[in-house]
């Protein structure tokens, strides 16, 4: 009886400090190399070379949900993966993304967003309450943010691939 209550006394410990907490996962990355510098252009041959690249890494990774502007170069980077995973994508409006409130919406989820050069870091900042993140230099397509939150827990990290 006195094992049968330390292992409730235990179980009780736990959830109280927040270890039963669902994990929500965010990958967020920037669209692959663009054609041109027009308005709206849709992917470079190098830029769907690395849509494929990111599609190959994310191959073992269960993604829930994608997210990604209405923009030609994001939803071709966007859809390279997505379409592995047999998904569908969410578009949004680049000046209405909260993570905040993804994460709220989608608890214990793993999400991939592509966004632009000075969107993803502004996102992150923005989560994060500090200007940890600078906008990601023009010839840069290789960044890798991922953020993991658990109850007010949030933990971030920039990986180069």
């Amino acid at each position: 009886m006195k094992n049968l209550c330390l292992i409730l006394l235990f179980f009780l410990m736990q959830t109280v400090s927040g270890q039963n907490q669902a994990t929500t996962t965010l990958y967020l990355i920037r669209h692959a190399e663009k054609a041109d510098f027009s308005s709206n252009p849709e992917l470079s041959d190098a830029g769907m070379k690395r849509a494929k690249s990111w599609a190959a890494y994310f191959e073992k990774t269960p993604i829930d949900l994608f997210y990604t502007t209405m923009y030609k170069r994001t939803q071709q980077t966007c859809s390279a993966i997505a379409a592995t995973k047999q998904k569908d994508i969410i578009f949004y409006k680049p000046e209405a993304m909260d993570l905040k409130k993804i994460i709220a919406e989608n608890p214990g989820k793993t999400l991939l967003i592509v966004g632009h050069s000075n969107t993803i870091p502004n996102y992150i900042n923005k989560l994060l309450g500090t200007a940890k993140y600078a906008d990601i230099p023009e010839p840069e397509f290789r960044n890798l943010y991922r953020i993991t939150v658990t109850g007010e827990e949030i933990w971030d990290e920039l990986i180069h691939l």
